[in-house]
């Protein structure tokens, strides 16, 4: 039976006992110092480091790396071949549906916010860029061919952030004196986490479709088990990851519905995203193009929300019209107007393209893909 809206309450005073327990240990042994040595230690090696490890993190990288007894590997064989097949339409989801999506969601948007690690200090937007390109290598990593296998580089990702979640958990409890769990909730709670999951997954589906990109139902449910399995890894309860695509997509709807309220961290947040965004678009005439593409893969009303203007020009009505153009080749648009042809091409790949050039080159944050769906994106 799915679960109802006030069924759902009692997970915002639910954590991740096990991740919790592994931070509160470090700090009462070595000090609040010391988690900034673990994040350097887990952001800068691909793999666990093995060196410098205090014994409750190397405990918890063996304990938590058990992969589910339910995993398919057929079905995640599909699901990644979905990415390979459709990683640049899904980039997009995600930046302009799913996180703009998440940030709507008031109370876990004040989390987010509360970090500092997705805002923009002093005009810059290195803190959020990087908090982009984590989350951006996340999905890469999870949905790369091995990335699912023991050991693979999508359940080291998850089991680092599950890690991540729990420092930042601890921080907030004990540091940030405006947080009232009465009020939020737990910081990162088990509805966050179950709602965070699914606009990974569900949602990104739900976004293609936005932009006329109809998966089979296998495709969906392939790509769907990735990211339960994913759930499994972070520590998400079973009763929050469900077995199905459709059940997944029902929770992630009542979900987003219960927890829907305008932010000033959620309009931050997503003005974050149009910069970030309108940073790699050259020229005046696409400044609005980000804002334009997230108000129609969200809707109004949430668009409303974050404080996304409302735009009444032929931009507007062309992008939404288009955006099921956006990813197709050159020779397949000829007939569309100079404007959208200079949109495709600027935005075609764009996240491939400019996340390794300008990314990884001036901005000192690597940012890495697989050669062979580097290939495939590149032929599209």
């Amino acid at each position: 039976m799915p679960l109802s809206d006030i069924d759902l309450q009692k997970f915002r005073l639910k954590t991740d006992p096990v991740a919790d327990k592994v931070i509160e240990e470090i700090i009462s042994t070595s000090g609040v110092e010391s988690i900034n040595t673990l994040f350097s230690q887990l952001r800068d090696n691909t793999d666990i480091p093995k060196s410098d490890m205090p014994e409750a993190v190397k405990t918890y990288f063996e304990q938590t790396k058990t992969l589910p007894n339910w995993i398919d590997q057929a079905k995640i064989k599909i699901g990644q071949a979905v990415f390979a097949e459709h990683g640049p339409q899904i980039s997009l989801s995600l930046l302009c549906k799913s996180l703009p999506e998440a940030y709507a969601c008031a109370n876990g948007a004040k989390v987010l916010y509360a970090t500092g690690r997705m805002t923009e200090r002093n005009g810059s937007l290195d803190v959020f860029t990087r908090r982009l390109m984590e989350t951006a290598q996340f999905v890469v990593n999870v949905c790369s061919p091995g990335g699912l296998d023991p050991e693979g580089n999508g359940i080291i990702t998850a089991q680092k952030v599950r890690l991540i979640h729990a420092a930042i958990r601890f921080y907030i409890k004990h540091h940030d004196r405006n947080w009232s769990t009465n009020q939020y909730g737990e910081p990162i709670n088990q509805q966050d986490m179950a709602g965070t999951l699914q606009s990974f997954s569900t949602l990104i589906i739900e976004g293609l479709e936005r932009m006329k990109l109809d998966l089979t139902e296998e495709q969906k449910e392939g790509y769907y088990h990735c990211w339960r399995v994913i759930g499994f890894i972070m520590g998400v309860e079973d009763e929050l990851n469900p077995p199905t695509y459709s059940e997944g997509y029902a929770l992630g709807q009542t979900i987003l519905k219960s927890q829907i309220a305008p932010s000033k961290e959620g309009v931050a947040l997503t003005k974050a995203v149009c910069d970030f965004m309108g940073s790699m678009l050259p020229g005046a005439i696409y400044k609005d193009i980000p804002e334009i593409i997230i108000r129609f893969l969200v809707k109004d009303d949430i668009a409303d929300d974050l404080g996304l203007e409302k735009h009444n020009t032929l931009k507007s009505k062309l992008v939404p019209e288009l955006l099921d153009e956006l990813f197709l080749t050159m020779d397949k648009v000829e007939n569309a107007s100079h404007f959208m042809k200079k949109l495709i091409e600027h935005m075609n790949l764009f996240l491939l393209q400019h996340m390794l050039t300008h990314f990884n080159e001036n901005k000192k944050v690597r940012f890495y893909i697989p050669p062979n769906l580097r290939d495939d994106w590149e032929k599209r």
